[in-house]
């Protein structure tokens, strides 16, 4: 069932409104978890207001070497290890730090399966001063959005040799962040793990899937090299875009279609808005050559979107 943004509003107010720790307010909190329960377009909105709007990453492995819910607890480690840690590099980056402590936590794992569950801490917050409309995703909820989406891209990425997007995403995060993804990559295709899960975030869940074909594109697009950068302005249309993968499908004036890789939520939340208002838009985008690795390595040009804004209509002609 379908349900107008104002009925979603609605729904946000009654659970601000039961936030507190009185019977009745749990009370009420707990008829709201029911009924959202019921309706899938409230369930990403319950999600949004129990976590504070910072993000959660599910997965659940399989494969080969997964025997009655066990899994090799090495690669496990490295596994959860290498996301934590290419997570916290990407924070580091948009903060420009050299030194952070990460928020991440771990979530118990479920009996009968498994599986790790990552999420971002809601920051704290002094009683009465910050307004639960006003609560936005931490920097690590963020960078757990941006490895999620990697991760998700590498698979697509590892049935079509011809796929920059995945390229693109990698070139954008730091080189420190490199060392984790390796290291996840590598976890998963020795073991032949077959990932599937969800990322869930205040833009909605997107279902996530990586296996050992999406890890070797992961690993081979982390061994790129950047050979040089520029950057393109480009006006023209929104030809589609997929948020779970982080692309971005463009048609410039008097040009051939590209597909762009889209590296932050943020800036997919316009695509998407964009798209939706079918509009002209004007694209920033930085253009980077890659060299690939090997004596017959590969040399292309790959696309990340940096800004878009719709154009101005044009004046009509009386």
């Amino acid at each position: 069932m379908m349900l107008s943004n104002q009925a979603l509003d609605q729904f946000r107010d009654a659970w601000h409104a039961a936030e507190g720790e009185d019977f009745a307010s749990r009370l009420q909190r707990q008829s709201l978890e029911v009924l959202a329960s019921e309706n899938d377009a409230l369930r990403p909105v319950l999600f949004e207001l129990t976590n504070r709007a910072q993000s959660e990453l599910d997965l659940h492995l399989d494969g080969e070497t997964v025997h009655n819910h066990e899994a090799n607890a090495e690669s496990f480690a490295s596994l959860v290890h290498g996301l934590a840690d290419a997570t916290k590099e990407v924070a580091k980056h948009i903060l420009g730090r050299q030194r952070r402590a990460s928020t991440l936590r771990v979530l118990a794992p479920s009996p009968g399966s498994v599986r790790v569950v990552l999420k971002a801490a809601p920051p704290e917050e002094a009683p009465g001063k910050t307004a639960q409309n006003t609560r936005t995703p931490s920097v690590d909820s963020t960078s757990l959005d941006t490895v999620a989406v990697l991760l998700s891209r590498a698979q697509h990425e590892g049935a079509s040799l011809t796929d920059d997007v995945l390229s693109g995403l990698a070139a954008d995060l730091p080189q420190k962040a490199h060392a984790g993804l390796k290291r996840v990559a590598r976890a998963i295709d020795e073991q032949n793990w077959d990932i599937a899960g969800e990322l869930r975030s205040q833009h909605g869940f997107q279902p996530l899937h990586v296996g050992p074909l999406g890890a070797k594109a992961l690993l081979r697009v982390l061994d790129e090299r950047q050979e040089s950068s520029d950057v393109a302005r480009l006006d023209g249309v929104i030809d589609g875009q997929r948020r779970s993968v982080g692309a971005l499908w463009f048609t410039p004036d008097g040009a051939a279609a590209i597909e762009a890789a889209v590296p932050s939520p943020e800036l997919m939340e316009q695509v998407v808005q964009h798209d939706a208002a079918n509009a002209r838009v004007r694209a920033v985008f930085d253009v980077v050559t890659i060299v690939g690795k090997g004596a017959n390595a590969r040399r292309r040009q790959v696309y990340t979107l940096r800004s878009i804004e719709p154009l101005p209509e044009a004046p009509m002609l009386i």
